[in-house]
C-alpha cells in the first residue's frame, strides 16, 4: 500500500505547540504565571471632624430700617425678602432687598386698650398649606373683647407680596382688661408642621394658668385649619402645657427640643424646657422659688404699670428680691432651666441659630446666647450688646447667615432699658455671627 504524504504545515504546528508546552511546563513559575494588574494605592480621602460650634455676634451691626414704631415680629419670606409688623399700628410691612419699607396690610384701626397697652399686632408665622404650595400667613391680634388669630392667603407678584382672603382661624383666647397685659402672642410653626402659640395669664394668675379649662398662661397647639390634633395632651383640648406667666419666645433646637422665654413677676425671668403636658407652676411658683409678691411701693409712678402720655417710660423702683426664700420643688410641677432677674432680661422672642439659642431681651436691652451643648444641654448664658440698643424685640436668622433685631423703644417702656430711645428708633439692625467652637 502506498504510504499518504506529509502535510508539512501540520506537522510545523503540531511541533511548535509541543514545544510551547514544554517551555511553559519546564519554565520557573514566575515565567508560566499570567500577568495580573495589580491596583494601585490611591491616597484615602481626608475626612475633616464637625467640630462642635455655637455661634455669637461678632461686634459688627449695621442699621437697616429706621423710624418703626414698636415692631414685634420680623419673618424672612422665601425670596429673601421680610415682613415686619408693628404692635400699635396695626402696619405689616415689607422689608425689599433694598432695605425700603411698603404696607402689606393693616390688620386693625381700632386701639386695643386705653391705657398702657402691651396688646395689638403681635406674632406672625407662614407655612405652604395652601394648593400648589401656596403660603398662609398666621397673625396674633388683640381685639377689644378677646386675644385671636387671623390667617390670610399671602402672595407674591413681580417682588411685591400680598395679604387677602382675611378670616378668623381662632378667637376666644382670654385677654385682660383696659391694659390688655399678659398676652403672650408668638406664633411659630415647630417641627411638627403644627401652628404654636404662646400666651401669657392675661392678668388673671391662677384662675387662667392653673385652670386647664381656660386658654391663657399657656403653650397652645393646633393644625393649620385652626382645629385640634389628636395626639394633644388632653383630647378636643389645644392646651399643650400650664403654669404661664407671660410667654413670649418659642424655638426648637437641632435636638428637637422646645425652648421658651417667660417673663416673671419682680424676682425671676426664666427660659424654660417646655414638654407636652407640664405645668410650669406660675403663679404658685417664681423661677425656682415659692411666689412672693412684694408689692412696689405706693405712689411709685411705675406701681401700676400704666404711665401717663407725658411720662410713658417711667423707672420703677423695685424693692428687695420677695421669690428668693424657699426654693420650689414639688414632683407636680416643672422648674425652669434658667432664671434671671428682670432687670437683666425681661426676655421676649427666642431664636435658635447654628448651634445657639439666642434671646433678644427688653429691660436687659441685651441678646442672652445659650450654647447648645447635648440633648436637653446648654453652656451657660453669654450677654451680648448690653445696653447698646435699648430694648430689643427679636432676633431672626436672614438668608446670608447674619442676625437681624428689632427694637423695641417706642413701645412705652424706652426708658426702662440701657440705651433707651434713640432718634432712628425703632430699628431692624443687622448683626454679623462668628463660630465659636469647643
Amino acid at each position: 500500500m502506498k504510504a499518504k504524504s506529509k502535510d508539512p504545515l501540520f506537522e510545523f504546528l503540531i511541533v511548535g505547540a509541543l514545544i510551547t508546552g514544554a517551555v511553559f511546563a519546564f519554565a520557573p513559575n514566575s515565567a508560566a504565571s499570567i500577568p495580573v494588574a495589580k491596583p494601585i494605592d490611591k491616597p484615602k480621602p481626608t475626612i475633616e471632624p464637625v467640630l462642635p460650634s455655637y455661634v455669637v455676634p461678632s461686634g459688627k451691626t449695621q442699621t437697616l430700617v429706621t423710624g418703626l414704631r414698636a415692631p414685634w415680629e420680623l419673618l424672612f419670606l422665601p425670596d429673601g425678602q421680610a415682613l415686619v409688623d408693628e404692635r400699635d399700628s396695626g402696619t405689616i410691612l415689607q422689608i425689599s432687598k433694598d432695605y425700603s419699607t411698603q404696607k402689606v396690610a393693616f390688620t386693625s384701626t381700632t386701639p386695643p386698650c386705653v391705657k398702657f397697652c402691651e396688646g395689638g399686632t403681635l406674632g406672625m408665622a407662614y407655612a405652604a398649606d395652601r394648593p400648589d404650595g401656596k403660603l398662609s400667613l398666621f397673625v396674633f391680634l388683640t381685639t377689644l373683647t378677646d386675644n385671636r388669630i387671623l390667617k390670610y392667603d399671602l402672595d407674591s407678584s413681580e417682588d411685591l407680596w400680598s395679604l387677602s382672603n382675611k378670616r378668623v382661624l381662632f378667637s376666644g383666647i382670654d385677654r385682660s382688661g383696659l391694659s390688655t397685659t399678659h398676652n403672650g402672642g408668638r406664633l411659630a410653626i415647630g417641627p411638627d408642621g403644627k401652628l404654636w402659640v404662646s400666651l401669657g395669664d392675661a392678668g388673671m394668675r391662677g384662675s387662667t394658668s392653673q385652670n386647664w379649662n381656660r386658654l391663657a398662661g399657656s403653650i397652645l397647639r393646633l393644625n393649620l385649619d385652626g382645629s385640634i390634633p389628636e395626639d394633644n395632651p388632653r383630647e378636643d383640648s389645644p392646651v399643650w402645657a400650664k403654669g404661664l406667666r407671660d410667654t413670649q419666645g418659642m424655638a426648637w433646637d437641632n435636638f428637637g427640643n422646645m425652648w421658651t422665654t417667660e417673663f416673671g413677676q419682680d424676682t425671676w425671668d426664666e427660659l424654660n424646657l417646655m414638654q407636652k403636658g407640664k405645668n410650669y407652676g406660675w403663679p404658685i411658683a417664681e423661677g425656682k422659688y415659692k411666689f412672693a409678691e412684694t408689692p412696689l411701693p405706693q405712689g411709685n409712678p411705675g406701681s401700676d404699670n400704666q404711665g401717663t402720655a407725658e411720662s410713658p417710660a417711667p423707672t420703677p423702683n423695685i424693692p428687695t428680691m420677695p421669690s428668693d426664700k424657699e426654693l420650689f420643688n414639688d414632683s407636680r410641677y416643672t422648674n425652669p432651666y434658667f432664671t434671671w432677674h428682670p432687670e437683666d432680661a425681661a426676655c421676649s422672642g427666642i431664636s435658635f441659630v447654628r448651634g445657639s439659642l439666642i434671646s433678644a431681651c427688653l429691660r436687659g436691652g441685651k441678646l442672652w446666647i445659650m450654647p447648645v451643648l447635648g440633648d436637653k444641654k446648654l453652656g451657660e448664658p453669654q450677654a451680648f450688646l448690653t445696653g447698646t440698643f435699648g430694648r430689643i424685640r427679636k432676633a431672626t436668622l436672614a438668608p446670608d447667615g447674619s442676625l437681624w433685631i428689632i427694637t423695641s423703644n417706642k413701645d412705652g417702656r424706652g426708658g426702662w432699658s440701657q440705651g433707651g430711645e434713640k432718634a432712628q428708633d425703632d430699628r431692624v439692625i443687622r448683626v454679623e455671627l462668628k463660630t465659636v467652637y469647643y
